[in-house]
């Protein structure tokens, strides 16, 4: 027979199960992890930028940093102070969408977050010697509104887009906001010697009105001499969505004149520029979308040559491709480009073929002049023909002329979503392969790779993002280095906050469901309960009773948890349990459980009572 410390008894009548109730079952929780931008200052020093869901159920900001070669330990981006419980959701407009690196350890990451007041903001992340600071709100221009508070939902105020460096301490940020007129406008960011300054409004060209306007900017690249170029969109006179370039020059931002859409593009173009490549401060290319008449989705190309830029151009797509002339049969999109020299760039994207399946699409730039598309060579083990592909590529680095690396994602002949690399080598790309995947990867995947950088020829790294064989959504890195793919790396997530354990504690508080009910529970001489462990440790359970007004042992349950995930706890009755369970129809049960971190002294503890019927 044992007893019960007075401490642990004390504790049951202080803290109830509804006192540590979830918010949302923490059996359910996902880390939901998904890598969204990448910079590299060299080789093998690197930060990449993304959002995960904690153990609370709650999606937060995700800095990691490469240094030397080796991934650390990812941390949780510290908001600025006012922030909401869950600042980056994305639902409400939140997270990190870039991060530019200059040198080893110091970056800048940009996004947006949630305040506590339910109004969105624009935030700056600083990384300086591999540690990050806390975010900083940015500072606005002076005719920003100032937005009341929302008795629901969540207002829409502004955010950061993109970020580049020219040098450490020497950066552009871009985006838009809301100005007390009701209208949108691009927002520029820049710091100087280590310092931002407020932001300001970026020009728009001769044909924009004051009134309706709806800019914003998308994308960003600086020289090291401090030239920027800036891509975007903004409302002309007629109402119609163009293309927005901007570039600066001895800090002073101006527009480019109008540029003609592509000819074949509708009244209403829709223009979206969603990437932008220099290689220098006068030769650049941006890609994005528009559409036509019929309102098909098409890839589009501005090109700049010596500092004039060229009206717009739509790709042309290849032989397969399904019929642009048709309503709604042709969806196209450019998503990435790079440019190692000037005239010769590369863009990639996807596109619907003829049997209704997407591909990957190329596109390059010869000599000033861009080239019919191609579509991708899958790996040997796509799904073919008219089984409904689902492939395309989302992100292209080129670290010299002839030598890229393009990211994206495939259908296997399994059915299951691939990550996939196309490496360019010497002007030649090669078929696509199959990236390979940290060796907790599950049979059933929806992995993809969404980014890559390249410090030199054959030497790359790529983040993505896969699922573990319990189904959770985890994100990984993989580098090259002399042309050779090296093995997959986990991204190792935070560690769990005490808030989180104790969590996870309070799913252990009282039995739940069918299985729950006394007659079950005596029958089968015990409960099973899906414990979600935020980290790697030992979890224990134990149910009180009174007895001849002594609290007595009735149920003890232990697990031992390697990873972090769901695993049953098998809680079993004691010999007095199963006695004092017989014959009866009521028990009131105290609870007490305790989780110990794997090689650490701290341990957290929950207490509750609840009823067996």
């Amino acid at each position: 027979m044992t007893r019960a410390p007075a401490a642990w008894l004390l504790s049951i009548i202080v803290v109830g199960v509804a006192a540590l109730a979830p918010t949302a079952s923490a059996a359910e929780i996902n880390p939901a992890v998904q890598l969204t931008a990448m910079s590299c200052a060299s080789s093998g020093n690197c930060s990449a930028v993304g959002t995960y869901d904690d153990g609370l159920a709650e999606t937060q900001a995700l800095l990691v940093t490469e240094t030397n070669g080796k991934w650390q330990r990812a941390v949780e981006a510290q908001p600025p102070a006012g922030a909401a419980s869950a600042p980056f959701r994305a639902s409400s407009g939140g997270g990190l969408a870039d991060v530019s690196c200059l040198a080893a350890g110091d970056c800048v990451a940009v996004g947006r977050y949630t305040g506590s007041d339910n109004t969105d903001h624009a935030v700056l992340f600083a990384e300086t010697n591999g540690r990050w600071a806390r975010g900083t709100q940015v500072q606005l221009p002076a005719n920003a509104t100032r937005p009341t508070k929302p008795k629901s939902g969540t207002v829409d105020d502004l955010g950061l887009a993109a970020v580049s460096c020219s040098s450490v301490g020497n950066c552009v940020a871009v985006g838009n906001y809301e100005t007390n007129a009701e209208v949108w406008e691009g927002l520029i960011l820049t710091e100087t010697d280590g310092h931002w300054s407020t932001a300001t409004e970026a020009p728009l060209p001769a044909d924009a009105p004051i009134a309706g306007q709806d800019a914003v900017l998308l994308a960003v690249t600086c020289q090291a001499t401090g030239a920027c170029t800036a891509a975007g969109k903004y409302v002309d006179a007629a109402g119609h969505q163009q293309g927005l370039l901007i570039s600066s020059s001895g800090g002073l931002w101006t527009a480019v004149p109008a540029l003609a859409p592509p000819g074949d593009a509708n009244v209403d173009p829709n223009i979206v520029p969603s990437s932008l490549a220099c290689a220098d401060a006068h030769d650049c290319a941006a890609v994005g979308t528009y559409i036509n008449p019929l309102q098909n989705s098409l890839g589009l190309l501005f090109s700049e040559s010596g500092g004039a830029w060229a009206d717009g151009t739509g790709a042309t797509l290849p032989a397969n491709a399904a019929p642009s002339g048709t309503v709604g049969d042709q969806t196209a999109v450019l998503a990435s480009v790079a440019c190692p020299q000037a005239g010769d760039c590369a863009a990639v994207g996807w596109y619907f073929d003829n049997d209704e399946n997407g591909q990957g699409l190329l596109v390059d730039q010869n000599g000033g002049t861009w080239q019919p598309g191609v579509e991708v060579t899958l790996p040997a083990n796509a799904v073919q023909g008219l089984e409904k592909q689902s492939a395309g590529l989302d992100w292209i680095s080129c670290p010299a002329v002839g030598n890229c690396l393009a990211t994206g994602v495939y259908t296997d002949a399994g059915y299951n979503s691939q990550g996939l690399l196309l490496s360019e080598v010497g002007g030649v790309w090669r078929a696509g392969l199959e990236s390979p995947l940290p060796r907790n990867a599950g049979n059933i995947q929806y992995a993809t790779t969404s980014q890559s950088d390249c410090t030199g020829v054959g030497d790359c790294t790529v983040i993505g993002q896969y699922d573990d064989r319990r189904g959770d959504v985890l994100g990984y890195t993989i580098s090259e280095s002399n042309g050779t793919w090296r093995e997959p790396v986990e991204i190792t997530l935070p560690p769990a906050t005490i808030s989180e354990v104790k969590l996870s504690l309070s799913l252990l508080l009282a039995p739940t469901g069918k299985q729950a009910r006394l007659a079950r529970i005596r029958r089968s001489r015990g409960f099973v309960f899906d414990y979600p462990a935020v980290e790697t440790g030992t979890a224990s359970d134990y149910w009180f009773a009174r007895r001849k007004g002594h609290a007595v042992l009735i149920g003890t349950g232990r697990l031992h948890a390697r990873t972090a995930g769901v695993d049953p706890l098998k809680l079993k009755l004691t010999h007095v349990g199963v006695t004092l369970l017989t014959g009866t129809k009521r028990l009131r049960v105290a609870t007490y459980v305790r989780f110990t971190p794997a090689g650490k002294q701290r341990a957290q503890q929950a207490a509750g009572a609840f009823t067996l019927r």
